[in-house]
């Protein structure tokens, strides 16, 4: 199996739904499996425990030893909080057994709110928490019927409507004639943030905008940020923001469909009920780096209406229906 298709099997084990902030590591002959949630390690050795009731461990230091299975050794590390598998069988015994192992340790798959959001890097980094900032709140300001808003505003309230619609697992749309590489790593990051709870997105952009700029060319550069991004832990480390298999999972999430047209909103169904943000701003630096200001609306509506008013125009009828 290719280093590519080892990490697709990874980051799919990786989209199981958690309590626990967790990254996986294909080093080859090992995996690691890290994370910065404190209890862990004790939360780790209930699982084995659960899945594997006559387990034996031994303890020597700061490493507990399992093995869950012939030729399959399993190093938990208390100081750093890593857990790491090698051994002869150790690849098929965790693509076979490491998904159980997380659904074991998830107590809420809808919505994962169990472990502190300040322990997840990606919410720091977007220095974003659910308790912070009520979507209602934001709502509420927008005046009925539409009006003109500020930049600033308009940047805040896509991000939290997105960060809430993923977090209900939701079927989200997100449609502009132009987006820029900042922007799609926002969408990428809160689509991370809030992995696991089943939601869906599509991204729907012209292959090229009006300016000449290929959404090709904005994908890679998006790419290259999320592989060069690097963040400071809470014990004062450099780290990369995002592992080989967070950006695969992500990458493999999203669609992308392009299609012609200018139009601008974002819009998420879930079960029959259905909201949509339209507005005249593109989702790109020209229109939240300088003091624009644009027309904001936002309704909530049917399941049914969003689909045959908004999105069967532009042809997105995948899954839809």
């Amino acid at each position: 199996m290719s280093k590519k298709d080892r990490r697709k099997v990874l980051a799919q084990i990786w989209g199981t739904p958690t309590s626990r902030d967790i990254d996986i590591i294909d080093e080859g002959k090992q995996i690691v499996v890290a994370s910065s949630s404190s209890g862990i390690i004790p939360w780790w050795l209930h699982i084995f425990q659960a899945v594997y009731p006559n387990i034996k461990y031994l303890e020597k230091g700061e490493i507990i030893k399992l093995k869950p299975t012939v030729d399959v050794t399993v190093k938990l590390n208390k100081t750093t909080r890593l857990m790491r598998i090698s051994g002869k069988n150790h690849w098929p015994w965790f693509v076979d057994n490491f998904e159980r192992l997380l659904e074991q340790g998830n107590e809420e798959a809808e919505r994962l709110s169990d472990a502190p959001s300040s322990e997840n890097s990606v919410t720091r980094y977007l220095q974003l928490d659910k308790d912070d900032e009520l979507v209602q709140d934001l709502l509420d300001q927008i005046p009925e019927g539409g009006g003109i808003m500020q930049n600033d505003f308009i940047m805040r309230v896509w991000k939290a409507l997105l960060d809430d619609w993923f977090g209900v697992g939701a079927a989200v749309f997100v449609v502009t004639p132009s987006i820029d590489s900042e922007r799609l790593f926002q969408m990428l990051l809160l689509m991370l943030r809030n992995k696991g709870t089943g939601f869906s997105v599509t991204l729907v952009t012209p292959a090229k905008s009006a300016t000449g700029e290929k959404f090709s060319k904005v994908m890679d550069l998006t790419k290259r940020r999320m592989k060069e991004v690097k963040v400071t832990t809470p014990a004062g480390h450099q780290k990369h923001l995002l592992s080989e298999v967070k950006m695969q999972w992500v990458l493999d999430t999203v669609k992308v469909i392009h299609e012609e047209f200018s139009t601008n909103f974002i819009a998420a169904y879930k079960d029959d009920e259905a909201e949509v943000l339209t507005t005249t701003a593109y989702f790109h630096k020209s229109h939240f780096h300088f003091n624009q200001k644009d027309n904001v609306c936002y309704n909530r509506l049917p399941t049914r209406d969003l689909k045959r008013n908004y999105l069967l125009p532009l042809n997105i009828t995948s899954n839809i229906i």
